[in-house]
């Protein structure tokens, strides 16, 4: 329990200072990344930590400010993704059978469809605009959380106390801001927290892909460049693809450290069995 604990408060700490390093990096900088810098493939040095890409551009900017993008994509998509989840699964919960099951067919059919080759085909048409990629990763990605919602809703329906609440008159809306949201709510932390790491994964994978936007910098765009530009022929590698893929690598961690420590405090029955 209190390894878990705290794993759970480094997650955190880690989060906390990569959402710094978001917000503040690029106003300490004072730079968009882009601008020549150094000659190309520069190594590192005591001036350029993390050396120069094959146009002179400074790769540590570069990594600094890729973290507002690859995090801000993340935290786009699990606010959208919880949202439709929480929507439709607390919706499909509390409507006549009919509806519910046309909500849950529905829900079965985004989680049949090929999601790779779905979403790179979305990317493609649709564009690399940082809300457009948001949009198709969310639309695809909030079916799973979704039954997972609706069996919370119907299991706290079923408690006993609800039950002859209803049977006395009370209404639904009433009774699922009074009693069944407490129950409903902390599942909705666990899933905005794996959405997140499913986002920062996907992004950074369009990007790998070519269907980023080349013109804003990010973690998926660093690596991306690191391939198509020969860095992985030379020892460039080390400097180039390696920085930004140990970031993602560190933010999935953190978010895998925090999700499962407020799953195993929100959730008693996980809590009991430890």
């Amino acid at each position: 329990m209190r390894a878990g604990r705290a794993a759970g408060w480094a997650g955190a700490f880690l989060l906390a200072a990569l959402a710094a390093v978001a917000v503040v990096g690029p106003w300490l900088l004072g730079t968009d990344g882009r601008e020549r810098v150094a000659r190309p493939y520069e190594p590192p040095s005591a001036e350029r930590w993390l050396g120069a890409d094959d146009l002179g551009r400074d790769l540590f900017d570069q990594l600094v400010i890729g973290a507002r993008g690859s995090l801000g994509i993340a935290l786009l998509v699990a606010l959208a993704a919880t949202a439709a989840a929480a929507l439709v699964g607390g919706v499909a919960g509390l409507a006549p059978p009919w509806a519910a099951a046309t909500l849950m067919r529905i829900v079965d059919l985004v989680l049949a469809l090929p999601f790779l080759p779905l979403l790179i085909l979305a990317a493609a048409f649709l564009g690399p605009g940082l809300g457009v990629r948001a949009a198709v990763v969310a639309a695809l990605v909030w079916a799973g959380p979704a039954r997972l919602v609706r069996a919370g809703v119907l299991a706290a329906w079923s408690r006993g106390h609800l039950q002859a609440a209803r049977a006395m008159g009370a209404s639904a809306g009433y009774l699922l801001l009074r009693h069944a949201s407490p129950v409903v709510a902390p599942l909705l932390v666990p899933v905005f927290v794996r959405t997140a790491m499913t986002a920062i994964v996907l992004d950074a994978s369009l990007a790998f892909l070519g269907l980023g936007d080349p013109t804003i910098p990010s973690w998926g765009t660093m690596i991306h460049w690191a391939s198509v530009r020969g860095a992985m022929l030379s020892d460039a590698w080390l400097w180039w693809a390696l920085p930004p893929g140990t970031a993602i690598v560190v933010t999935v961690t953190a978010l895998a450290l925090v999700g499962v420590a407020t799953e195993d405090r929100l959730n008693p029955t996980l809590r009991k069995d430890r």
